[in-house]
């Protein structure tokens, strides 16, 4: 009894070891880290001090290729060994001799028992009138389901698209975009054209970020918009982000997804 109850512990101690583990590994914070550079996009994946790169994914090294042995050459069979299967065949064929063909009075003669055989007689026809049974229905038979009105159709998709984007609005605020840095040099042809384009640039940023804050985590670290008159910047444009979220947030998302959907009858 001793040596069970032992068991029993050390796996209850094993058990929670692992929620704790579990519990552990769904607080830690997980940071995607994006980045564009001089033409260049690059990805990675960040978790407590370990970080893979996604994209670009580093060039395996090309294995070198097998040299392939030569093949022997096969010795070509010399003429009298190739003359040997022809004279076999000529001798084979000398050997075989052509049978008389029976006259046609021995050959009827010989079949003649044989070929009497009893004629067929005529199938019995039933008696009295038959009477034709009507097909009997399959009863596993499914029958058709009604169609969709437009107004049930309508219905559905409206659910479908309140519904997710409540849960799309949910999944969005569990996450946290940070370290927003912006480099943008802008260059027209001439310099007042450039000046207005600058000022277009900023306007349709700034309103841009804030609509989005509504909806998302935006934390901007630097931002610079710089008008280029002589176009030596070009091709230096800069974008990087941050964005970081718990493993927790998107399990707990997506069990309040599952049971909102299944609320609302759409799965």
């Amino acid at each position: 009894m001793a040596v069970a109850w032992l068991i029993l512990k050390g796996i209850g101690w094993l058990l929670l070891v692992i929620l704790a583990l579990l519990i552990a590994a769904l607080l830690v914070p997980v940071t995607a880290e994006l980045c564009y550079e001089q033409g260049k996009f690059t990805a990675a994946l960040r978790v407590l001090a370990v970080r893979v790169k996604l994209y670009p994914r580093p060039e395996k090294p090309a294995k070198p290729k097998k040299q392939k042995k030569p093949r022997k050459r096969k010795k070509k069979k010399t003429a009298a060994a190739q003359s040997q299967p022809a004279q076999t065949v000529m001798k084979a064929t000398e050997k075989k001799t052509v049978e008389p063909a029976a006259p046609p009075a021995q050959k009827a003669q010989a079949e003649g028992p044989e070929s009497k055989k009893a004629a067929p007689q005529p199938a019995a026809r039933p008696v009295g009138k038959a009477t034709a049974r009507p097909p009997q229905k399959k009863a596993g038979k499914a029958q058709p389901q009604p169609e969709k009105t437009l107004q049930e159709t309508v219905d559905w998709v409206l659910s479908w698209v309140r519904t997710g984007g409540q849960i799309l609005r949910r999944l969005l605020e569990g996450f946290k975009i940070h370290h927003i840095r912006i480099y943008l040099p802008v260059h027209r042809e001439t310099a007042a054209s450039t000046a207005l384009a600058v000022g277009a640039v900023h306007a349709g940023l700034g309103a841009s970020f804030g609509m989005l804050q509504n909806f998302l985590d935006l934390r901007m670290e630097q931002m610079v918009i710089e008008p280029d008159y002589t176009g030596e910047h070009q091709g230096q444009e800069h974008f990087s982000c941050k964005i970081t979220s718990h493993l927790i947030i998107m399990v707990i998302t997506g069990v309040w997804a599952l049971l909102r959907l299944r609320r609302e009858k759409l799965i």
